[in-house]
């Protein structure tokens, strides 16, 4: 996963802290996703993982890199599932990738319920911390499904008239709330329908004919 050069464990040629300390990662993603990034208490944090501020400042300036460094480390988890169920940038068109992106994220829910909320709080997070986030890792996804869209449109999958940025605000509230809509006790079967249903949504719409 590629970042710019502002985390100090990555300026340093180092690995991201949070692999290497179990604890702290579980005290951080606890706290970010019940908290928003203000109002989560670095103190506590640390308190959790049963680690000192000079070990802490020793592996991170501040609670930002803490925070960049966890959305970093969820990154990578999302990365590993996609590579685990053999996802390439190459399929039949914009409703496989999709299928692809809606199922890698209720693996995700189902694996640890915080990942979800924890991606949730970011979207709530003030202009600060988004711009802070953009600054180091760019606009990840929000990239990722414009370009899917643009290829839809041009392939003839979606209407070429279809403003891009309400497609794209259509497919991140869905991919944000596929989780409501699937128990977790599904089993993959079921959760691929509800997949699918979804599906149906975009390409037929909801109208009556």
């Amino acid at each position: 996963m590629a970042a710019s050069q502002q985390l100090k464990w990555l300026e340093e040629g180092g690995v991201n802290p949070l692999d290497e300390s179990p604890a702290l990662y579980e005290a951080a993603l606890t706290a970010f996703a019940a908290h928003s990034f203000r109002d989560a208490s670095l103190n506590d944090i640390l308190k959790a993982a049963d680690m000192n501020k000079g070990s802490f400042y020793y592996r991170f300036r501040d609670k930002m890199e803490l925070y960049l460094s966890l959305l970093y480390r969820v990154g990578t988890e999302k990365i590993r599932l996609f590579q685990e169920q053999d996802v390439s940038h190459v399929s039949s068109g914009f409703f496989d990738e999709f299928r692809n992106m809606a199922l890698i994220g209720l693996k995700l829910a189902k694996k640890d319920p915080r990942f979800v909320a924890f991606s949730r709080k970011i979207l709530q997070e003030d202009v600060v911390v988004r711009e802070r986030i953009t600054a180091c890792f760019g606009d990840m996804r929000a990239g990722v499904i414009v370009d899917m869209v643009e290829r839809a449109k041009a392939s003839g999958e979606f209407r070429a008239d279809l403003r891009t940025q309400t497609a794209v605000f259509v497919i991140e509230t869905l991919l944000n709330h596929m989780d409501e809509l699937v128990p977790a006790d599904w089993d993959d079967e079921s959760i691929l329908r509800a997949i699918d249903q979804l599906l149906d949504v975009i390409r037929f719409g909801i109208a009556g004919k």
